[in-house]
This record gives structure tokens, sequence and C-alpha cells, in this order.
């Protein structure tokens, strides 16, 4: 086993953390999200999504993982926005098979044999995230809810999910709950 190789696969992977997702920038959002950002939110959905559908802890971890990896391919082809890909042509498919041959061939085999078991549960996350990051930068600009439009989900729990996202500040629950329970204890 090469591990130098293993070594480079996993710096490269951590190029993700300065690989800005690039279409936010259109909107003149200054700090956006990177692609490392974006895939663990990712990750962390495609968990939940793929549990609620199936009730296996197995099938919500593999969906995890492959959510997590699922733009690995930019760490070499950077974030494109949609504009940009109309004149490009990428072969992101490649990219991401020449990260994986850094990989033990058994490993590579392995992840490229199982990606389609979870393709839905990693779609519809991907496309609940940017429906969460949308709502998150509508705050400085509108018009980013623009790129959550006609959004269609496959499984029902993202459905419902996507139903339950309201533009509201979330933690605003929980300081209003902590403060109700500090009130309790009081009396």
């Amino acid at each position: 086993m090469e591990f130098e190789k293993i070594v480079r696969l996993i710096f490269e992977v951590g190029e993700l953390k300065r690989v800005p997702r690039s279409g936010w920038l259109r909107f003149g959002i200054g700090n956006v999200e990177s692609v490392a950002e974006h895939s663990m939110r990712t990750a962390f959905i495609a968990f939940i999504v793929a549990f609620i559908e199936t009730s296996s802890y197995e099938v919500a971890t593999k969906s995890a993982f492959y959510a997590l990896i699922h733009d690995m391919a930019e760490a070499r082809t950077t974030d494109l926005h949609k504009l940009a890909r109309k004149y490009m042509d990428v072969d992101t498919e490649r990219a991401f098979r020449d990260q994986l041959s850094l990989l033990p061939s058994n490993l590579a085999e392995k992840i490229l044999e199982e990606r389609d078991d979870v393709k839905k549960y990693v779609k519809d996350a991907d496309k609940l995230e940017l429906l969460f990051q949308a709502m998150e930068y509508s705050k400085i600009n509108s018009e980013t809810l623009l790129y959550a439009e006609n959004l269609s989900f496959e499984t029902d729990a993202a459905k419902e999910i996507a139903r339950a996202i309201k533009p509201d500040s979330w933690w605003i629950y929980f300081e209003e709950l902590n403060h109700n329970k500090h009130k309790k204890h009081e009396k």
C-alpha cells in the first residue's frame, strides 16, 4: 500500500476548504461558503434524510459518506457556477476517478460500486443544503433565493424538510426556550 498517495489525496481534499462556492459570488456575497463547508452540511442532511427514509443506520452512514465526497473532484476542477458551466466542458467524473486511484484499488472499486445505492439521498441533501444556504444568504441579498426556486426532491423526507424551512432566525427558538426554562425554575 502506498501511503504517500493517500497522504497526497488527504492534502488535496483539504484544498476544498479554500474552494469557494462560486455561484454565491454572483450575488455579491462577500465571504461565501467553501466546498468543504457545503459538503459537511450536505453529509449531515443526507444522513438524516436516508435514515428517515429507510430506518437504516448503515444506509444513513453510507449516504453521509457519499455526500461528504460528492464534490471532491472540485479540488481539481474548482466549483463552477451555472453560467460558467455553459461554456466549459469539465470532466468531473474523470477527476473523481483519478482522485480515487490514489486509494487502495479495492477501496476505490467499492466507492464506485456502491455510490448509486444512495444517490437519491445525496442529491436531495445537496439540494436541501442549497436551500438552507440560500435562505441564510437571503438576509444579505434576497435574490439568492432564485437559486432555490423550482427545486424538486425525490424523497418524502427531503420534501417535508424543505416545506418546514422558514426564513426566520432559528437560534431565537433556543434562546426563548432557554429563557422560559430559567423562568420556570425561578418560581
